[in-house]
């Protein structure tokens, strides 16, 4: 089976485990890839909507693997058993979706020796509730399919809970200190999307912005915050064409 770059980065990701838990499975791919290569013993393959469930069944007899591989309706860590938390992969939805998802279940969360995360937006929202829930994040990769970048947020329960730092949980510190060959577009991304932010901020109604503020974990001002801190770390790691901007926010601190 052949993935995408952004399911082959999950899949390649995946130890060895005896069960591998896919939530929000959508076609089976990653189960699939799992186990015709040997990475587990048996997976779950869970969604909350049918028709993806139904997809995912077909596609698990035509590698003939139904012995090996239960497709699941239900919604998060719902149709897993406490017994069979091992290796658990939420991908292909929102940073809140996924915390609310494994807020939902936290027990089951914490006996999963693993956690492989894939955000498609809101990261930040995750990792916050990672530290702050007594997950640790030994690991983030990026990998870009297509026009889009995405991060891959390898986490296990640690039992202790940290204050969440707003810098690492826009940004991610794994990323900052890993030097990916991606990394450099991956920041200036983030820094488009903090510019995004303030200046859509500044034009739109208050109540709503507080109502996405408290979703994101992250209000304006620390935007700006996060912003000016980052132009500064992007001259310092690339110096050239920008460098006046990071200049222009030292002289304002």
């Amino acid at each position: 089976m052949k993935l995408n770059g952004r399911l082959r980065l999950i899949a390649e990701s995946i130890p060895k485990c005896r069960i591998l838990s896919d939530i929000g499975t959508d076609h089976a791919y990653i189960p699939i890839y799992a186990l015709t290569h040997g990475v587990c013993e048996k997976a779950i393959a869970a969604d909350v909507r049918s028709g993806p469930l139904l997809a995912a069944q077909k596609n698990i007899k035509r590698y003939d693997l139904e012995n090996l591989i239960e497709a699941r309706l239900g919604d998060g860590f719902g149709p897993i058993d406490e017994t069979e938390c091992d290796v658990a992969v939420i991908a292909g939805m929102g940073g809140a979706l996924i915390r609310n998802i494994l807020a939902g279940y936290p027990e089951k969360a914490k006996r999963c020796s693993k956690l492989l995360l894939q955000p498609n937006n809101a990261a930040e929202a995750l990792r916050g509730w990672l530290y702050e829930n007594g997950f640790g994040i030994t690991s983030e990769k990026l990998v870009k399919d297509g026009r889009k970048l995405y991060c891959l947020i390898e986490a296990e329960w640690t039992g202790s809970c940290k204050k969440r730092d707003f810098f690492d949980c826009y940004i991610g510190n794994k990323l900052l200190v890993s030097n990916a060959p991606l990394l450099e577009s991956y920041l200036k991304k983030k820094l488009a999307e903090l510019n995004t932010i303030i200046e859509g901020r500044s034009k739109s109604d208050p109540d709503k912005e507080r109502r996405k503020e408290y979703d994101s974990y992250i209000d304006t001002q620390v935007c700006i915050d996060i912003r000016d801190k980052l132009l500064v770390l992007l001259e310092k790691k690339w110096p050239g064409p920008g460098g006046n901007q990071a200049q222009d926010v030292e002289r304002r601190k």
